[in-house]
């Protein structure tokens, strides 16, 4: 079953005994990634939601898909061949040259559009929204997890880029170092689409 929002799937998982909520006042800077890594190293471990992060508001939610079970709870899919066998079907579709093959493939077409992401005018990610000035990176609990380490790091963020010929969008999950407020830069490889777009 699909989640409209992160926020069912953190009810989902509490309701099967795959969340443990963190209540105790925890600092983003070294701590709650210490927590998380000895997480790591036990077997069946749930996820962690930090309820109470030192000078922020916002929780933070660790080791929500670090398990098979819970990656088929996010996915609404009992077995993941399921997406490898939609993902080589829409690889090897082409497009017939005549009118009767293209009315005859109507019906995976239908059925390939339904994977697509869908717009919609609302929705929890609306829940909180800040003007120009109002908006720093600072509101959000981004975590350091080793001492040595440069900084704070969004490790896994999803980045929209936009291809500036095509207009196609991209979504890349790539390392971004916080360096304050208003600023961040991008870890990728140069051949990352991304960087691609940005070039």
């Amino acid at each position: 079953m699909p989640f409209e929002s992160l926020g069912e799937y953190i009810t989902a998982l509490e309701g099967i005994g795959q969340l443990k909520r963190v209540r105790t006042k925890v600092s983003a800077d070294l701590e709650i990634a210490e927590i998380l890594r000895r997480l790591m190293y036990k077997v069946d471990q749930p996820a962690v939601l930090f309820e109470n992060v030192e000078g922020h508001k916002y929780p933070v939610l660790g080791n929500a898909f670090g398990s098979l079970n819970r990656l088929k709870i996010a996915l609404g899919l009992e077995d993941f061949s399921e997406i490898g066998e939609r993902l080589y079907m829409i690889s090897r579709m082409r497009v017939p040259s005549t009118i009767f093959g293209k009315l005859k493939m109507l019906p995976k077409l239908s059925e390939i559009a339904d994977y697509s992401p869908k717009h919609v005018e609302s929705g929890p990610v609306n829940d909180v929204v800040l003007n120009a000035i109002e908006a720093s990176i600072e509101l959000l609990p981004v975590t350091k997890s080793f001492p040595n380490d440069a900084g704070r790091f969004i490790t896994f963020g999803v980045t929209v880029t936009k291809n500036p010929e095509t207009q196609i969008q991209n979504l890349g999950v790539y390392r971004l170092q916080v360096l304050g407020p208003k600023k961040a830069i991008m870890h990728w490889q140069i051949h990352k689409r991304g960087a691609l777009h940005t070039k």
